[in-house]
């Protein structure tokens, strides 16, 4: 077993833990919850009524069916930021199983992805209901959502990874996370399309906004969702690259610090 494959077969060998703290995270959320796990279904959708009352309505973002294009993006963008700020606190919330229980501490930082992909699937049964109601007809294209999903899941194990190591170390990562993905969300076409940011007329921020990493990957879910058609290869090879390169360098720094958590909690 190599250096590489080492954490993949790891997390494997825990998955039964793995998808019981998933379990255990879901219960916890949606405990003494009216609603319980409707709320998955329930969020999305309440904040697709804000967003489009504020972008169509008010603004005037002139998107058809623009509440079709903001939930397909709109998904994707809630599993990368929710789970990378909740999971920042993953080995502090767990320190104490962490000093007991010999177990790989990759996969409390994972299993607050896994909850969280759980939502988004859910939610994708609404969704799915209204795009036929307003005239999407989920088709084909909807079979591209496997490798989207698997793309925004890849690239937010390592953030998440990378963030939950970093707040060990410097609790200040909390703040600075917060402040991220609010300037983060606006940079990405979540809430107007990409071909916004075509017509800037300044070629260097165009430029610089294409290396945005979480764009292709938000690009897939609405083309494969909203547009009806096969994401371009180049949006997959970047969205399939990022992913790679996110959980390569998530997992390579926590592999490389994570026996020096300890002695910071």
């Amino acid at each position: 077993m190599n250096a590489l494959s080492r954490p993949f077969v790891e997390l494997y060998r825990f998955r039964e833990l793995l998808a019981l703290l998933v379990g255990r995270d879901l219960k916890v959320r949606y405990k003494r919850s009216v609603l319980g796990m409707f709320w998955s279904l329930l969020n999305p959708l309440l904040q697709m009524v804000v967003y489009t009352l504020v972008f169509s309505t008010i603004m005037k973002v002139g998107v058809p069916q623009f509440p079709v294009f903001l939930l397909s993006g709109l998904l994707p963008w809630t599993l990368i930021s929710v789970s990378s700020i909740a999971s920042a606190h993953a080995l502090l919330n767990n320190q104490g199983l962490i000093r007991k229980v010999a177990v790989p501490q990759a996969v409390y930082p994972i299993a607050v992805v896994g909850s969280k992909l759980v939502d988004l699937l859910l939610s994708l049964v609404p969704l799915a209901l209204l795009a036929a109601l307003m005239g999407r007809v989920p088709g084909p294209s909807w079979l591209m959502l496997l490798p989207a999903l698997a793309f925004a899941t890849a690239f937010t194990a390592g953030l998440s990874l990378l963030f939950s190591s970093l707040m060990v170390f410097f609790r200040d990562t909390r703040h600075l996370i917060d402040i991220l993905f609010q300037v983060w969300f606006y940079l990405t076409p979540v809430i107007y399309p990409a071909s916004y940011l075509e017509k800037l007329p300044y070629p260097a921020v165009r430029r610089a906004l294409e290396l945005n990493p979480a764009a292709p990957i938000v690009r897939c879910f609405q083309s494969a969702i909203y547009d009806g058609r096969v994401p371009d290869p180049r949006t997959l090879l970047l969205a399939a690259g990022w992913a790679a390169l996110s959980l390569g360098a998530g997992l390579a720094i926590f592999e490389r610090v994570q026996d020096r958590h300890i002695h910071y909690f």
